[in-house]
């Protein structure tokens, strides 16, 4: 008789499905205001002058120092540093939950926040009173949402290997061409619709060409994602070996 098939060892647990300890967390908090805060910075000093045709900067006084009387200055100040003043209660709520919480007692974590909300409080005196002086609480405001919009992308990104993890390779191509067939197939109708019907815009070359490749481009995306799920479903459900 057929000796029966030794069964596999038990997968070990991996880096990613231990529970994570407190610096684990610090490290990614961390990384995550870093990444934000750079990004929101970039963001600024590349598509920000370049829009404008100023460089932006956080102290114009080191490249101009009459920018500010200057009729037509090439250089201006800038308040993306708000992405940083946003990151302190996030820091300070790192700091409090993996590093005080274990080693405080309330009165100390109590006067620990007391100091965060008194430097917070400061600057925005301080910052807030130039922005409102100035005309640039709009400005300021912006900055702070795509702080916000950012950290949420961030956050999002970290989750979705973690959500995808359970597809096959094979479904999520097709997930992806799916929403790229849709895409295209949206934008065949919203860009005219929006171009001729709301702006009127006259008829362009460039719109007949966008609309003569989305329209097909789905189409034949939508086929390929057809097939990608044919063999699956004719497959059935998996029966485990006994």
């Amino acid at each position: 008789p057929l000796a029966r098939a030794a069964a596999p060892p038990a997968p070990t647990a991996g880096p990613g499905s231990a529970a994570p300890t407190s610096a684990d967390r610090f490290a990614r908090d961390v990384a995550r205001m870093l990444l934000v805060f750079f990004a929101v910075w970039a963001v600024d000093l590349v598509a920000c002058s370049l829009l404008t045709g100023k460089l932006r900067v956080w102290f114009p006084v080191w490249l101009d120092r009459d920018w500010a009387t200057r009729a037509e200055p090439w250089v201006v100040y800038s308040q993306s540093y708000l992405a940083g003043i946003a990151c302190i209660p996030l820091f300070a709520r790192a700091i409090d939950r993996d590093l005080l919480a274990a080693r405080l007692g309330g009165p100390a974590r109590g006067a620990f926040w007391a100091g965060v909300a008194l430097v917070l409080g400061f600057i925005a005196w301080w910052k807030g009173g130039l922005m409102a002086e100035h005309g640039k609480e709009r400005e300021g405001l912006a900055w702070l949402a795509l702080t916000g919009v950012l950290w949420g992308v961030v956050r999002v990104a970290e989750a979705a290997p973690e959500r995808l993890r359970g597809l096959t390779p094979r479904a999520l191509l097709r997930r992806v061409l799916q929403g790229v067939a849709a895409f295209f197939l949206v934008m065949a109708v919203l860009d005219p619709l929006l171009q001729l019907g709301v702006q009127g815009v006259a008829v362009s070359s460039g719109l007949l060409i966008e609309v003569g490749f989305f329209v097909p481009a789905g189409l034949l995306l939508l086929g390929v994602c057809r097939a990608l799920g044919a063999p699956d479903a004719a497959r059935g459900p998996a029966v485990a070996a006994p």
